[in-house]
């Protein structure tokens, strides 16, 4: 039978935020060898958001698949910076239980012309998803250097890029990158992950 409860008694968050950004997270020179480790290293790839056979799961949005280029880095120094300011934005805005960084890297990419990464959520209940808590981007590069590629959240927000911004968000906020019509368009993530919500 159900209770009636009393709303004044629940813990509240009045700080949260859907996105929060951090401006020259990277500095150029950063953003240059990141994109420079990118091209040298990345793979084209399906993102986790495709059409894929066998033992994965559709999460395949319109008409086309989620592909880009895709390397992962596991450099000490980039998964400290990124932990530390992870770590800073949980205790202001979100106060979830975060242990660590998804399989200890981040995962960089080059979205070329036609690429882009169809309308998902990175929290979801296939394979180890469901642990993600915080997902964390940095733009290497803007659009001086391509056309297309939005950066878009789920109610209609465009994040505007700019060189070296990190950009925060709930792993459960929808987010998605549009077409690239022109040049190469460079990103890297992580995500901050833990138990899952309970």
């Amino acid at each position: 039978m159900y209770k009636t409860i009393d709303m004044d008694s629940l813990k509240l968050n009045q700080n949260f935020r859907w996105i929060v950004e951090k401006k020259n997270f990277f500095s150029q020179e950063e953003c240059d060898e990141m994109k420079k480790y990118i091209d040298e290293n990345s793979k084209r790839a399906r993102g986790h958001v495709s059409d894929l056979e066998g033992d994965s799961i559709n999460f395949k949005w319109g008409k086309k698949d989620c592909v880009m280029n895709i390397s992962t880095n596991e450099r000490q120094d980039i998964l400290d910076k990124f932990w530390t300011t992870i770590n800073v934005a949980n205790q202001l805005y979100y106060h979830y239980d975060i242990k660590g960084i998804y399989h200890n890297r981040i995962q960089a990419h080059r979205y070329d012309v036609n690429d882009t990464y169809n309308p998902h959520s990175d929290f979801h209940n296939y394979n180890l998803y469901s642990s993600l808590k915080l997902t964390s981007i940095v733009f290497l590069n803007d659009h001086t250097e391509y056309e297309g590629g939005e950066f878009m959240l789920f109610d209609g927000t465009i994040i505007e890029p700019e060189v070296g911004k990190l950009v925060i968000h709930p792993a459960f906020a929808g987010h998605g990158v549009a077409p690239i019509t022109k040049g190469h368009r460079y990103s890297c993530v992580c995500w901050a992950v833990g138990d899952t919500f309970v």
